[in-house]
């Protein structure tokens, strides 16, 4: 009967201390530390300057949080919000580990996973920046070569709409615009790049590339009106001329007479 009853309290002092230490282990997943940029560079796990290291998880049982990279303490703090600044000029260049020491309420103490981070000198960070904007601009660049060559493929044998009409042109979804530069009306092309300030497009009339906003059905009918008149004025003199060619023929032959 003793050994029975001692057997029990063996079994239950290795439950509590088994309960203890799964607790321990789900409380330690409970709390991470998270890092953020307040100046400098930082792609993926590489970082320099000035960052941020912040707790987080349940902050209303925690005491007192102390912030380390490696061994080295950052900070100490014991009120919400549970945040610490740090430079990574004030370490090595090398992988460092990043985590907290978590004090809580019911005196546990827990030590967070540790981020990896490798921290990099100005340098190193001054030529990442470099070839970042190098892949951008040639990205950017690659993309309106291809933009410009799809739109010449798509409009190089499509039929102009006739000026020579008074009546009013279709321009599409997305509606016409008028080109800065020769000032005639012509519609705006899905394959236009949106610029947010405009969509650079390529005139039909002039072949220029041009910032285009989407213009009213009345400023359109002006211009369609415009080029119209212009086309009109432009036909009458190669008229004239040839009825003053046909009447100079006729002469000839009442000068026989």
């Amino acid at each position: 009967m003793l050994k029975a009853k001692k057997f029990l309290i063996l079994i239950f002092c290795l439950g509590l201390l088994l309960s203890h230490t799964l607790s321990v282990v789900a409380q330690d997943d409970d709390y991470r530390v998270h890092i953020r940029k307040d100046f400098g560079y930082g792609m993926g796990n590489t970082i320099q300057g000035r960052f941020s290291m912040r707790l987080l998880g349940d902050e209303a049982q925690v005491e007192r949080v102390t912030f380390f990279v490696d061994d080295e303490v950052i900070a100490s703090v014991d009120s919400a919000p549970f945040r610490a600044q740090f430079s990574t000029e004030d370490f090595e260049v090398g992988n460092h580990q990043l985590y907290a020491k978590v004090e809580l309420s019911d005196k546990g103490v827990y030590i967070t996973p540790a981020a990896q981070f490798r921290f990099i000198s100005s340098g190193e960070a001054g030529k990442g920046i470099t070839t970042l904007l190098i892949g951008l601009g040639g990205a950017t660049i690659l993309t309106l070569l291809i933009v410009a060559g799809v739109q010449v493929l798509l409009i190089k044998n499509k039929p102009k709409q006739s000026s020579s009409s008074a009546k009013p042109r279709d321009y599409g979804i997305l509606g016409g615009t008028i080109c800065p530069k020769c000032g005639r009306p012509f519609p705006r092309h899905i394959w236009g790049v949106n610029l947010m300030v405009g969509r650079l497009d390529r005139c039909e009339h002039c072949g220029k590339w041009v910032m285009t906003v989407r213009a009213t059905p009345d400023v359109l009918r002006s211009a369609e009106e415009a080029e119209f008149a212009e086309t009109w004025t432009e036909n009458i003199p190669e008229l004239g001329h040839e009825d003053n060619k046909d009447s100079l023929e006729d002469t000839k032959y009442f000068d026989e007479i």
